[in-house]
């Protein structure tokens, strides 16, 4: 979450103060950073936010902070990032994770998933699960 919110937000952080900033709409040059970390193409990251690259790259040319809406999906893809690289120890190993198919995903990638809210809760749920001892 630290990257994506330029370090405002953590953990310990107040829920005003996270509404506040998604209505404020994220930071692109945050965003654009968590991206990158995430090490994630263009295309993967603005379709697991909730728009295409094109629209994105207009937000990115322009300066311009993400609109709420894209910004509570970054934001909610920061806090699911956060869980899941610490069960999985880094990033390149929750990313292999994310493209791999699974019975629990009906045989899909759960990268596939990750563009909506039922979606990233049950990628969570499956950490969670895997953290339990349980296979996904």
């Amino acid at each position: 979450m630290h990257a994506a919110t330029n370090g405002v937000i953590n953990y310990s952080s107040n829920p005003l103060d996270e509404i506040e900033l998604i209505q404020n709409g994220l930071n692109m040059n945050s965003v654009e950073g968590f991206r990158r970390e995430l090490r994630w193409d263009l295309q993967s990251f603005a379709r697991a936010i909730g728009t295409d690259p094109k629209t994105y790259n207009l937000y990115k040319t322009e300066h311009k902070c993400l609109s709420v809406t894209l910004s509570e999906n970054a934001f909610e893809l920061a806090h699911l990032a956060s869980i899941c690289i610490n069960y999985f120890e880094n990033i390149q190993r929750w990313n292999t994770w994310l493209n791999t198919s699974s019975l629990h995903f009906g045989s899909e990638i759960p990268l596939t998933f990750i563009n909506s809210i039922a979606g990233r809760k049950l990628i969570k749920n499956a950490v969670h699960s895997l953290s339990y001892g349980y296979s996904a």
